[in-house]
């Protein structure tokens, strides 16, 4: 047949199909429009080599009874043998077709003989083009009624086997794919312009996120189409091959594009960058397992495909939790459409290894309702990250000149607090570093030293910025002059301190180390309020993180502070430091963190203790790649050396 001929009756086809003006059958009398779901009178038989003949079947099948109206042999290899009696047949009139409700199968006969020996056979599935099957339909139907012995039904498949046998006829088929074609109509409709929408909005925001966002949605409602049959029905029916890889191929890059928006949008290469490189490795593995159909392994990659998903949910499930502990606002949104994703992944799973009993409902309408929802709420979280984005920039904006103003007020609060001398303690050498940045973070220190061989020095982080940071920062001093008996007890201090500033500090707090120091009797004290660890290296090189527990300062009327205790030998040496150190990143988003601080520690243990502030700028100013008067946080350390 000539191509423009075929194209002719394809269209026609089509139009007939939508409107349903042409009948698949012709009409009786007794058409009444009813169906009956026959699964269970239906035997079965495995053949795991696919190698009895037809003409044996019947004598060499061990065949069982099906106890499900929708049952579920997972992936299956083999051919699977279905069997029904002559006393199961429904009445012929009111039931004239049989439609077995699935898919994606491969290959399906039906062997009846007609008054005869000879088995006569008509064929589905898609290994047959549509419009050379007994009835044209995204599902696989035949007409049943003339038969009087037992009719067999071969079914093979290489993708998950899931299937109803449901005899009906033609005015409730017809009425049937009616009202699917319009909820299903409304479905990809309504992704068709979710699609072009955010289209328009990408190229306006040229926000890679939404290109990957538009690459999912497309490629699941292509998955879909294929998951319901429509994908061969209405635009492969004559290609095998395009039929039976449409459901692998298109899912599996639906994950590379999900994969590849999950970690985007939620920042994970900064956030959890261990996450992020996971997130790349199943990108790269999505893509393969579509190369994998692609070249004729279509069991695999279908068997890939549900592992990647349920690898998916489990590792989004983790992430969420921890963006929802750290109240993060864009994991909101993110967390409900995820669950909802989740669970419809892992219930799908689920059903495709044959773990949960399935049904007609769960295999069409689980994705399409729960993936409309999805997207929807995938939608709506990148308007609300635009939103987000522009009154940022617009309070950013407004805030501008107040800001520089604050700085310079602020600056000025804070260094004019601060104390002007260094401590001068016996056998002992001190070098202190702080410097407020851009934006003033409120770190101060302050000690008291009774005698030329005891020392007490505190470290605070004022949470916030500006003139309140700096205000609280002189607070904090107040409070602690007012703690000066209790030098010798961290505890004693900061709990201490607490009583004075709570209440004055809302909505605001303050963190704080506090190292007591005798180098008569080289005894070291360290008790913290939420403040990141001190470092106790000794002479030998070995490094102690030292870590009591202590709740921060100003927001609880009584807090519990540990203290810890070291005796201290000549050459050990002692840092606190602000969290100014630590949060130091890479252009790239690399945190210079406790490891980088450990690391540095080690490489410069036989440093000078003159030369040890100048060393560490450097080196945190080599790791970020820019001058540390351009960081948005204070920097303070705070380095003791006994001699």
């Amino acid at each position: 047949m000539k191509k423009t001929a075929r194209t002719k009756i394809l269209f026609l086809a089509l139009l007939s199909s939508l409107s349903f003006t042409k009948p698949i059958l012709s009409e009786t009398p007794s058409d009444v429009g009813e169906r009956i779901i026959h699964t269970t009178k239906f035997t079965y038989w495995i053949d795991p080599t696919s190698s009895v003949p037809l003409e044996s079947v019947l004598k060499t099948g061990q065949f069982s009874k099906i106890t499900d109206d929708f049952v579920n042999f997972g992936f299956l290899e083999g051919t699977l043998w279905l069997k029904l009696d002559p006393k199961d047949f429904p009445d012929p009139i009111k039931y004239p077709l049989l439609l077995i409700q699935a898919h994606n199968i491969d290959s399906v006969e039906l062997f009846h003989k007609n008054d005869g020996n000879t088995y006569v056979v008509s064929k589905s599935g898609h290994i047959q083009p549509v419009f050379q099957r007994e009835i044209p339909h995204r599902n696989f139907a035949f007409r049943i009624g003339h038969e009087k012995e037992t009719i067999l039904i071969a079914i093979r498949s290489e993708i998950s086997l899931q299937f109803a046998f449901v005899f009906t006829n033609q005015r409730n088929l017809q009425r049937e794919d009616y009202i699917s074609q319009w909820i299903y109509g409304l479905f990809f409709g309504s992704l068709g312009i979710i699609i072009l929408y955010n289209l328009a909005i990408a190229f306006f925001v040229r926000d890679r996120n939404y290109f990957y966002y538009i690459g999912y949605v497309l490629f699941f409602g292509l998955g879909q189409l294929s998951l319901l049959g429509f994908w061969g029905y209405f635009f492969v029916p004559d290609s095998y091959f395009w039929k039976r890889i449409g459901i692998p191929v298109f899912f599996s890059i639906c994950l590379f594009f999900f994969v590849l928006f999950t970690s985007h949008f939620l920042k994970l290469k900064t956030r959890i960058p261990k996450v992020a490189r996971f997130y790349q490795v199943l990108g790269v593995f999505s893509l393969l397992n579509a190369a994998v159909a692609l070249f004729g392994g279509i069991s695999q990659s279908s068997i890939g495909v549900s592992l990647l998903s349920v690898l998916i949910c489990i590792s989004l499930l983790i992430v969420l939790v921890w963006g929802i502990w750290r109240r993060i606002r864009s994991f909101y949104y993110f967390a409900i459409a995820f669950v909802l994703l989740l669970l419809t992944c892992t219930v799908y799973g689920l059903l495709k290894f044959g773990i949960l009993p399935s049904n007609p409902f769960l295999e069409e309408m689980l994705f399409p309702i729960a993936s409309l929802a999805d997207i929807t709420l995938f939608a709506l979280a990148l308007a609300d990250r635009i939103q987000l984005l522009r009154q940022e920039k617009d309070m950013a904006l407004a805030q501008v000149t107040s800001l520089r103003r604050e700085r310079k007020i602020s600056r000025d609060i804070l260094m004019q607090s601060l104390p002007k001398t260094i401590p001068n303690v016996k056998n002992l050498q001190i070098q202190i570093f702080i410097l407020p940045m851009k934006d003033v973070g409120g770190d101060f220190y302050e000690y008291f030293s009774p005698n030329p061989y005891e020392i007490g020095i505190v470290l605070c982080d004022v949470s916030g910025h500006g003139i309140p940071a700096s205000l609280i920062s002189a607070m904090g001093k107040v409070a602690f002059t007012t703690q000066k008996d209790n030098i010798s007890s961290p505890k004693q201090v900061l709990e201490g301190m607490n009583r004075v500033l709570y209440g004055n500090c809302n909505p605001q707090y303050v963190t704080a180390s506090y190292v007591y120091l005798n180098t008569s009797t080289k005894v070291w004290r360290f008790g913290r309020a939420g403040h990141p660890s001190a470092y106790l290296q000794r002479a030998s090189g070995e490094i102690i993180k030292v870590h009591p527990k202590g709740k921060i300062i100003g927001v609880f009327p009584e807090i519990q502070i540990e203290e810890s205790s070291y005796l201290v030998e000549p050459k050990d040496r002692i840092l606190i430091l602000s969290d100014g150190v630590l949060e130091c990143f890479t252009p790239e988003g690399k945190m210079y963190g406790e490891a980088g601080l450990l690391e540095f520690l080690r490489t410069n243990r036989g440093l000078p203790n003159h030369l040890f502030k100048g060393k560490l700028i450097q080196d945190l100013e080599s790791f970020s790649k820019a001058e540390i008067k351009e960081w948005e946080d204070d920097l303070t350390f705070i380095f003791l050396e006994l001699v």
